[in-house]
Formats: structure tokens, sequence, C-alpha cells
């Protein structure tokens, strides 16, 4: 079978450069594409997953009923909380795996709940490199590139996919781990020594080893080769990349996925929304309420179809992320369809005295006081009737001027969240020890005690 035969059968799921015929393929292609996948997901699920065969079979749904794209709102969305009484009843991981035979275990950093196993066949975790590939190369990872990742080496599935795609691209690969195995004094070490010239890992991670290097009397900007930061498992804010883009010297891209889909969407060097393989998955945009279809543009929580995947596939499974497709073509050149940034998770935006609030907009007050450092944590309580917000943040600064930034930071967080918010201001480090930022996988930015400690 030729090259462009696979391609419009939807396999094999191609590395770079062979997936730039996938990227740039006309829309009627792609959607072919997707409704051949679509078709063969839910037969293999049928006949292979009691999880979705139960559903369906409740819902009066048989495979036969889906035929293509247009038929997926037949089916009934996922959420995690499907996947956690599937594995209560059904122990030690559930009946969303399937009887294929699987090679690997990663499983969900249990961030919300219990860690979710998932299993991959020796195909799946090679499509999924291949999609980790396609990430890094638009981003321009290249042959010769060294490329230290600073992730958590753990069930957690990000590392793991970052070093098969960078291999796929014949860069050197140098797995560091997170801090917590490589200590961040080492960590730069490491990076100085050895010419390291792409660093890939969480946001918080990345500028907190600038801080680290800063101490250790080390230029981030001269004294390493650093030129491109990639990341993934916490949100790229726009003020968190213009803080590491300037504090490096480098182009830092985002990526958004997770352990139960791979490697689904990246960035392009045009930095305008995430490309989806959608060879390899189908994305849409609901409300959360009654998971109906949004207007064009508008925003709702991602649900997601992998149609690749042999052992434990998602179908319809709610991200519980908020986004919103973006219109219009992107200058790249490719033709896949693009996700707006996630503005948050469902389960991150909390009210407080009635206002909807996200951590994240701490972020874009912080950026404009460079004498705080951009680690952060929020602290919600009741006292009385009454709910109050502390802000956590790290200080560069002593005695009078300190009290003066303190007072400035309440009154910006004031004006962009329209709330009343107390700041505490901490040492340098100080935050980031009692958050175990060189241990975590990824930033918790927010401790709702309301209801464990009212006063």
């Amino acid at each position: 079978m030729s090259d462009r035969a696979r391609l419009e059968l939807g396999e094999p799921y191609p590395p770079p450069p062979l997936s730039w015929e996938i990227e740039t393929a006309p829309r009627e292609q792609l959607e072919k594409i997707q409704d051949l996948g679509l078709k063969r997901l839910i037969q293999r699920a049928w006949d292979h997953i009691p999880f979705y065969r139960e559903r369906w079979e409740a819902q009066g749904i048989h495979p036969n009923d889906i035929q293509g794209r247009g038929d997926l709102g037949k089916l009934p969305v996922v959420c995690k909380r499907d996947l956690e009484e599937s594995l209560l009843r059904h122990p030690p991981f559930g009946n969303y795996q399937g009887d294929f035979p699987a090679v690997r275990i990663q499983a969900s950093s249990g961030s919300t709940g219990q860690p979710k196993p998932f299993f991959h066949t020796l195909r799946d975790w090679q499509v999924i490199a291949n999609f980790s590939a396609r990430r890094l190369h638009a981003q321009g990872v290249q042959r010769g590139d060294v490329l230290q990742v600073v992730l958590a080496y753990s069930l957690f599935i990000v590392g793991f996919t970052s070093t098969e795609g960078a291999m796929k691209l014949g860069a050197l690969v140098v797995p560091t781990g997170s801090g917590a195995v490589t200590p961040s004094e080492r960590q730069l070490k490491i990076a100085h020594d050895w010419g390291t010239t792409v660093l890939v890992g969480t946001p918080s991670y990345v500028l907190h080893l600038a801080d680290v290097a800063e101490r250790m009397g080390l230029d981030t900007r001269k004294d390493f080769r650093l030129r491109l930061t990639i990341h993934t498992s916490e949100p790229l804010t726009e003020p968190a990349r213009r803080a590491i883009e300037e504090r490096w010297g480098v182009q830092a891209y985002d990526n958004f996925g997770s352990v139960e889909t791979g490697a689904p969407t990246f960035e392009c060097r045009e930095k305008n929304g995430y490309h989806i393989n959608e060879d390899g998955y189908i994305f849409e945009v609901l409300d959360p309420e009654n998971y109906e279809p949004v207007a064009a543009g508008q925003d709702g929580v991602l649900v997601v179809t992998s149609l690749f995947k042999e052992a434990a596939p998602v179908i319809r499974y709610s991200l519980e992320d908020i986004s919103a497709f973006l219109e219009g073509p992107c200058p790249c050149g490719r033709s896949t369809r693009r996700l707006a940034k996630v503005k948050g998770r469902v389960s991150e935006m909390v009210k407080i005295r009635g206002v909807a609030f996200y951590p994240t907009m701490v972020e874009t007050v912080l950026e404009r006081l460079p004498e705080l450092m951009r680690e952060y944590f929020v602290i919600l309580d009741r006292i009385g009737q009454q709910d109050k917000v502390t802000v956590q943040v790290e200080c560069r600064l002593d005695g009078a001027a300190r009290a003066s930034i303190k007072e400035t930071l309440e009154r910006e967080l004031k004006a962009t969240t329209g709330l009343s918010i107390a700041a505490e201001l901490l040492a340098p480090g100080e935050l980031a020890r009692s958050l175990k930022i060189e241990e975590r996988i990824k930033a918790k930015r927010i401790w709702d005690r309301r209801g464990e400690n009212d006063v």
C-alpha cells in the first residue's frame, strides 16, 4: 500500500516529515479519515471493551448507528467519575481497558481523586510517540538538538512521550527528570556543561530554575545555549510565557493533552492556539450543563475521542477544560482545527462572594510587579458568613519597600478580579520549598478550606 493510500485510510498516523501531508490535508480528506477511524473505533470498543458496550446497549445504541462524526452526538459523554466507578466495581484496573495485549500502564496524576490507570498496546504507544514528534517538530526541535526533559518520569505520561517524540526526530535526549530526582543545581550544571538547547518542563519549574540559576551566579541568557522551552502538564499562561522568554532568551511553546489522550494538540511557531492531530482525535466543544454543541467561537467544555487507541480509548470523554475552537486558517499552513488557549478547568473555577475566580488571574497581576516572583498560592477560608481570600507570593524586597509592594499587590488584585484579596509576602524560595516545586508533577494553585476550618 502506498503512503498516500495509508494516509487516506488514517494509517499509520505518521511522524514528521510524512505527517505534513496530514497536517496540511484538505478538510474533506481529514473528515474522511475521522469518519473511517470513528467507525473502526466504535466496532473495536463494542467487541472488546465492556465499559462502552454496556453503556451503549443501555441506551439502545449499536455500532451500525455510528457512521461518522455526525453521529457522535448519539453517544453518551463519559466523565472522570464514570471511570472512577469502573475502578471501584472492577478492581484494580476497571473495565474500560479492554482485552488487548497491553505493554505499559500510565496513570493520571490523581490531582482530583485517585490515580486512574490507562493501558497502552505497543501500537498505541508508537502512535502517541508519532504525535509527540509532530508536536516537537512544529516547535522547532530538530536533529542535533540536546533536549533535556525536566518532567517527572512517573505514572504520569508526558516525560516518556516527550522522550519518545524527541528521539524520533533525532534529538539527543537528556532525561534528568524532575527536581526530586536531579536537584535543580545539578539540572542547571548539566544544562550548562552539556549544551542543552531545548528544555521540556512545566512552566513553574522552568521559572524556578531561572531563580536557582541566578542564585548560583549564572546569567540565564548568556551562560546557556537554550533556544527553546517546551511546556505541558500545566497551562503556559501568557504572563508565564513572557517571563520565561525574557529570562531565558528563548522561544517558549505550550501544549495541551492528558494521560487519557496522549499528545492530541500542539502550538506551532505562530503561538496562536493548539493544532489538533485530527487523524487521531475528534474534539468537541460542548455546553458543560447539557453537553450540547455551543455556537462557533464560544467557550465550552472540551470533549475528546481518541480514534487510534486500542486499549483504554476515550470516546466522548469530558476533559473538564474550558476552551473554544478558533476560526480561520493558521499562517503556518496547517489545515487542522485549532483550540483556543485553555481558560481553566471546570473544577478550578470557584465562586467567591458570587464572583467567578480562576487562580490564573493572579498571574496577570504578578507580571506587572517585577518585585514579586512568579510562584503563588491562593487560600480560601470562610470567617462567619464571609469568604476570605489570601494570595501567598514570594517577594524580593524587605522593610518599608515590602510593605509598599504589598499594598500595590492588593490594589491590583482587586482591580483585576473584583475581589478584596489579602497578600502574604514570603521570602524568595520559601513558597517553592513549602509547595515542593521540585517534586510535583503539576502545580496546584488553590486550597479551598471553606468548610474545613470555618471560623
